[in-house]
């Protein structure tokens, strides 16, 4: 069987002399695991078009559940983000994102519109990295199931007493005044008004206005710990290169 679809290389592992295996969010059938023939060699024509970070056109051919790539064209290279660590670090996380929340075979428009989106905008610098890193990992949740509950507190159902209170593990809110009324276990983070409305832009919003937000760094940092809190407690897991990205923040 033979098709063809857009798709974001996500991971690429050398494979004996001059092959390489790839990972890629593919528009049509989420994500991919393909077989790159001779890819690593000098005249190689799928060299450039299925290295890490390319968004190309592809085809493949399938054989039974093996994928093999046979032809590409890139279409963006994101290569200028290799010029920064920082901003490439915060790229490989998000590759990192797709490897887990992405669902195999199935339809991945959202996920690669938005993938490709944030690294456009990590590349061009125009909005604060740690917001990048936060509107990426909460609406990449929303996208896979796990969208919180921002609409008001759960016992009383008001959205305007603060600080409001995020269930980490629950997914839904609690009001100053109620969760003084009524304590309650668990792992709670909680929202000032400048957090509360920047995470329902990011839920909420149409993909086209998703971008369009600001914040002071020290809110982006802020928003930033928040989301990245909820994400470890909807995923119960470790990110290496989120380790790594934290990591050039302390040698910064």
């Amino acid at each position: 069987m033979k098709f063809t679809t857009d798709g974001l290389v996500i991971k690429e592992n050398n494979v004996g002399e001059s092959d390489r295996v790839v990972q890629v969010l593919t528009r049509d059938k989420g994500l991919l695991s393909a077989f790159v023939s001779g890819a690593r060699k000098p005249k190689s024509k799928n060299a450039a078009a299925t290295a890490l970070l390319c968004y190309s056109h592809l085809t493949f051919t399938q054989t039974k559940d093996t994928y093999r790539i046979t032809e590409s064209e890139a279409i963006n290279v994101f290569f200028d983000l290799r010029a920064d660590i920082e901003r490439l670090s915060l790229a490989q996380y998000i590759c990192e994102l797709c490897q887990v929340l992405v669902p195999y075979g199935v339809e991945g428009e959202e996920y690669l519109r938005l993938a490709l989106n944030s690294l456009h905008f990590i590349t061009e610098g125009r909005l604060d990295i740690y917001a990048l890193k936060a509107l990426t990992e909460l609406r990449m949740m929303v996208i896979s199931g796990f969208m919180p509950d921002l609409v008001g507190c759960r016992e009383c159902g008001t959205d305007r007493s603060f600080p409001m209170w995020l269930d980490l593990s629950g997914g839904d809110m609690l009001c100053d005044g109620c969760k003084a009324a009524n304590p309650q276990s668990g792992q709670f983070a909680e929202l000032d008004k400048t957090t509360f409305a920047a995470m329902r832009h990011i839920v909420y919003s149409d993909i086209k206005r998703l971008y369009s937000f600001s914040l002071p760094p020290q809110n982006a940092r802020y928003l930033s710990f928040v989301t990245e809190r909820y994400l470890m407690a909807q995923t119960d897991r470790k990110f290496k290169t989120l380790e790594f990205f934290h990591s050039l923040q302390t040698a910064l």
